[in-house]
């Protein structure tokens, strides 16, 4: 297996720690967000249950009928979408660093729905694979594990509020695009009863639409995680359900890089001790931007002064 240098894992904290604006809430707060921002799907869940996804969204959505998953998961998805960058962001000075950095090899993989990363490493003038890259393609290339709010399976459609079915138990394949112009995004969130190729955020992770694609992109984490020689990981809860990604993080013999904050290096520490027993990892205490020049060191990235980028 080809050694792939650095590989970047991102989850919410760093998205959510990425920007001093304009970036997705936590877990915790990210349902009151959505009944704000869609009030006759998401804001009409009440009562007993409406408690129980303020406690722990990913248990509570087992709890929704399953014809109305897709729904909410399309009015989710335009909630991802509307969140952009700004070229002060943490995500586009990592990219800006990496530009800079001759010879650096490695990717990114982001477990996150909204286009913060995708968008900021573009801006930074680098070219994104979404595929593992041919034979000196030149490139970064991206990794999206649990799909995003902006690719559609293209080969299946059905016109919403005339198609109802079990969120859970019907899949979809065939081409994946990616839509980047709102206008578009919002007339196939509207009329296709489909939603975008995104994982429910569930503990299974389960998806109705680009199944194919989205076991592809998990395997080639795997791949990628497998052929590191450092993972860095930045803003991820240690959650084990998720196996697709914690299974290969335990069975990796790269060297992890943890950045999770105070609470979420505890975590992290408690579960390496068994799972990850004997090796030497590196644990930060910090978040995000109070250990980007640490980040940048571990994975291989020159440190410049940028001055005024940016503006």
């Amino acid at each position: 297996m080809k050694n792939m240098g650095t590989v970047f894992l991102f989850g919410a904290g760093a998205s959510y720690g990425s920007d001093s604006q304009n970036t997705p809430p936590l877990g915790d707060r990210l349902f009151d967000e959505l009944r704000r921002f869609n009030p006759g799907g998401w804001g009409a869940i009440t009562g007993s249950l409406a408690d129980q996804f303020q406690r722990d969204f990913e248990e509570a959505i087992k709890f929704i009928k399953p014809q109305a998953l897709a729904p909410l998961q399309r009015a989710m998805a335009a909630y991802f979408f509307e969140f952009m960058p700004s070229n002060f962001s943490l995500y586009f000075k990592l990219a800006h660093q990496i530009a800079r950095t001759k010879g650096w090899t490695g990717a990114v993989c982001t477990l996150n729905y909204e286009r913060l990363l995708e968008i900021s490493f573009k801006n930074a003038g680098l070219q994104l694979l979404t595929a593992q890259p041919a034979a000196g393609k030149a490139g970064v290339e991206i990794c999206f594990p649990h799909g995003c709010c902006h690719f559609f399976c293209n080969s299946v459609k059905g016109s919403a509020g005339e198609v109802s079915f079990n969120g859970f138990r019907v899949q979809t394949d065939g081409p994946v695009i990616e839509i980047h112009d709102p206008n578009q995004h919002q007339l196939r969130i509207r009329q296709d009863a489909f939603p975008p190729v995104m994982s429910y955020f569930e503990p299974r992770k389960r998806t109705t639409a680009g199944c194919s694609f989205i076991q592809k992109q998990r395997g080639r984490w795997r791949e990628l995680a497998l052929g590191a020689t450092t993972i860095v990981i930045v803003g991820l809860r240690v959650r084990p359900h998720d196996e697709h990604v914690w299974t290969t993080i335990a069975a990796t013999s790269a060297r992890i890089v943890y950045c999770g904050g105070r609470s979420g290096a505890s975590e992290y520490r408690s579960w390496a001790a068994t799972a990850r027993s004997g090796r030497v990892d590196r644990i930060l205490d910090g978040y995000f931007q109070d250990e980007f020049d640490s980040i940048c060191g571990e994975a291989g990235i020159l440190m410049i002064n940028s001055g005024n980028q940016g503006q």
